[in-house]
């Protein structure tokens, strides 16, 4: 459920079948395209259920009005709305409409959160097999559950492409980890880790070859 919400929030994000939306070229209605509607509701209903959770809703707004300043924020120092993957830029202080500033860094937050999750909870899942063998499917899951936001910007949203992948990295002072930097961070991992996958497979294979070889010269010498 946290990678397929994280992937929605990246569809989201990536204005997925907005330009249809936006054009009025849907498959089934002359409103709009069925695809970006279905992510706006998606979105809306479940960030509006948990902006009901009591001082949810009034962090994100302080946080998003005192950014736009130059105010108080996570980390203390000041900040910028500027136009990111996670995030986007601009919009409404108040929440209630669609990519309004305090949705925009409740879900930056929340795809992080959601993130770390899939991490900890790969590494759960595959803790038996040793922290090697966890750590590498870990790695391998969480990027693979990252790369649809990199394509997506790309192949959807391709003026964001290099520029800083959330609003909220912005006040942390990271505004040089950019789009393409996550889409190339999150291939390379993935590569790496797979790679690492087939070596040790193949080297696996060959220690049972020599195991069998070694039973196949023990039974002749019997």
């Amino acid at each position: 459920m946290l990678i397929i919400q994280l992937n929605i929030y990246f569809a989201w994000t990536s204005h997925v079948g907005e330009p249809l939306a936006a054009a009025g070229r849907g498959l089934f209605s002359s409103s709009g395209n069925p695809l970006r509607s279905f992510l706006v509701n998606e979105v809306n209903d479940f960030v509006g259920i948990q902006f009901g959770i009591p001082g949810v809703s009034s962090f994100f707004t302080n946080l998003a009005s005192k950014s736009a300043y130059g105010g108080g924020n996570f980390f203390g120092g000041g900040g910028h709305l500027g136009n990111g993957f996670f995030g986007g830029g601009g919009g409404a202080f108040l929440f209630g409409a669609a990519g309004s500033a305090p949705m925009k860094y409740f879900i930056d937050a929340e795809v992080v959160v959601f993130t770390l999750a899939v991490f900890l909870l790969s590494l759960l899942l595959f803790r038996r097999k040793g922290i090697g063998v966890a750590l590498l499917r870990a790695l391998e899951i969480t990027s693979l559950t990252v790369l649809p936001l990199g394509l997506e910007i790309f192949f959807f949203d391709g003026f964001e492409f290099n520029v800083h992948a959330s609003d909220i990295q912005v006040l942390a002072g990271l505004a040089w980890f950019t789009n393409a930097d996550v889409l190339a961070l999150s291939s390379t991992i993935l590569g790496a880790t797979l790679l690492a996958e087939a070596l040790r497979y193949a080297s696996r294979r060959s220690d049972d070859r020599a195991a069998r070889s070694s039973d196949h010269s023990v039974l002749r010498g019997v």
